[in-house]
């Protein structure tokens, strides 16, 4: 087992900026088509991103993992994958479903869950194939 290196985690803390800001922008693009309740749960999600990203980087103890690198390389791929998709999505349930999952993944990370992160990076990869199948 092997901490995330303090590069590592600016990396992912970074990744959920970029994650929080491009649902903000789908948000921002979709806003009528939208219902209160899904406004509420973007905010929601964007909060819990930003808010990761803040813990990650104030945590006393890093998380570890075996093979880090290779599991964050992975995490960054998705993220990015994720926020290329939300640009081109028109899919309002799965554009949800893909800041639900993220927020997942970001709290599986924090709490070391490999189990919980290969599960959210599988069900996100799901959803990503599935919105480019409706885009």
């Amino acid at each position: 087992m092997e901490d995330l290196s303090p590069e590592q985690i600016v990396e992912l803390a970074n990744g959920y900026r970029s994650l929080a800001r491009s649902l903000n922008e789908f948000q921002v693009s979709h806003w009528p088509d939208l219902t209160v309740e899904q406004h509420l749960d973007l905010n929601a999600y964007q909060s819990s991103l930003l808010n990761r990203a803040q813990d990650l980087q104030t945590l006393a103890v890093r998380p570890a993992f075996r093979d880090a690198a290779e599991l964050i390389t992975r995490i960054q791929q998705a993220t990015n994958d994720a926020q290329a998709s939300l640009k081109r999505i028109r899919n309002l349930t799965i554009a949800l479903n893909i800041g639900a999952i993220t927020v997942a993944l970001a709290s599986y990370i924090a709490r070391a869950n490999l189990r919980g992160i290969q599960t959210a990076l599988r069900e996100l990869g799901d959803l990503l194939s599935m919105s480019e199948e409706t885009t």
